[in-house]
This record gives structure tokens, sequence and C-alpha cells, in this order.
């Protein structure tokens, strides 16, 4: 097979987004025959062997919640009060709650929650090994998806890359220095080409 022309291009404008803006699915081992299996957050499915979960139709406990506030506070002392899940939510006038006894004084109270998770209940399917990744002078090289790996092939293929409209840390700002260095372009640029060879031969399309 004859190598796949390097897509370097002069200039590129950063597309904004995190990385799971790009695209909406996940290729990953299939944990029974370890063919490409996609993932959707809330299931996995494989066209090569059948494997396939059920899709949660209930992805939240209704006893699970948070608290709202990014810097809660206990009502009676003051002290920080802790953000994780707690079993303890419950609506009052079609709003939610978590009920939090604060560590410092021992009060109980009702604080505005979002809806949370059991962490006991995390799903199995969701540490299966990503599929597209691939090793680059010792570093590993990763995709989710095909939206992902154009993304970067347009993004790191470019001599010039600009600052896009979004401000903060977008995908493209947050890549390690390694994968954006001149010296390493057209290394990272092989590495994605076999990934795209890759997923061309395990017959992903997305």
């Amino acid at each position: 097979m004859p190598e796949r022309e390097l897509p370097i291009h002069h200039r590129a404008t950063d597309p904004g987004g995190r990385v799971w803006s790009f695209g909406s699915v996940t290729w990953v081992h299939c944990p029974e025959c370890d063919h490409a299996a996609k993932s959707t957050g809330s299931s996995v499915s494989c066209a090569h062997c059948g494997y396939a979960t059920i899709p949660s139709l209930k992805p939240y406990s209704d006893k699970w919640a948070y608290p709202t506030s990014s810097n809660p506070r206990c009502g009676h002392c003051g002290n920080p009060l802790d953000r994780r899940d707690r079993p303890t939510a419950r609506h009052k006038d079609g709003k939610l709650f978590v009920s939090i006894r604060c560590d410092h004084c021992d009060e109980t109270e009702d604080y505005p929650a979002s809806p949370g998770s059991d962490p006991a209940a995390s799903r199995p399917y969701r540490l299966l090994r990503r599929y597209l990744e691939t090793q680059v002078g010792g570093e590993t090289l990763w995709v989710n998806n095909l939206v992902h790996l154009e993304a970067l092939e347009d993004w790191l293929g470019a001599k010039v890359r600009e600052r896009g409209p979004q401000p903060g840390l977008t995908m493209m700002a947050k890549l390690p220095r390694w994968m954006k260095a001149s010296t390493n372009r057209a290394k990272v640029l092989r590495g994605l080409a076999q990934l795209r060879e890759r997923a061309e031969r395990a017959g992903i399309d997305e």
C-alpha cells in the first residue's frame, strides 16, 4: 500500500469546542470479540459479533444528587460543604434539593441540587480500551472517532495555527506540547494516517 500523503498545509483556525464536541461516538474494543465497537456514552454495540448493551432509560437515581452551588456553604455556621453525590435528594415544590449534614456543626439542611448518580453503579464499559490509538515517539496518540481525527489532521497539519473566535481552553489549546511541536509534525501526521487506515480496515464510518 503506498504511503498516504501527509496533509501539511499553510494555515488553520482553531474551530473551538472541547474534545466531546467532535463527533458523537467513541470507538472502543468490543469486550467480546475485540473488534471495533461503538460507544455512545449510554450503550455499546459491536457490528462484528452483535454484542450490545441496553441503553439506560433512567441514567440518574432519584435519590442521588449534589449541591448546585459551585461553592456550597453551611447555612448555619458558614463553613464549606463538599459537592459529592449523596443519596439524600428530595423534591419540594417541583424543585430538587439534597439534604446535607455539616461536618463542622452537625446541622442538617436542604440545599438546591442537581441530579447525581450512584458511584457504585458506574457503567463498566466506560473502562473499555479506546480502539483508535497508537504510539508516537513513546507518547500515546488517540482519537475518539473520524470527526475528531479530521479536526486533528487539519490543525496539526497547519504550519500557521490561529486562535479562533471561542475563548478559553479549547481542545486544540489543551493539546500536549509534543503533539503541537513543529519538529514532531511529520511523525504525528503519520500516526494519524495510521489511525485512519485502521479505521478503514475496521469499517469505522463516523
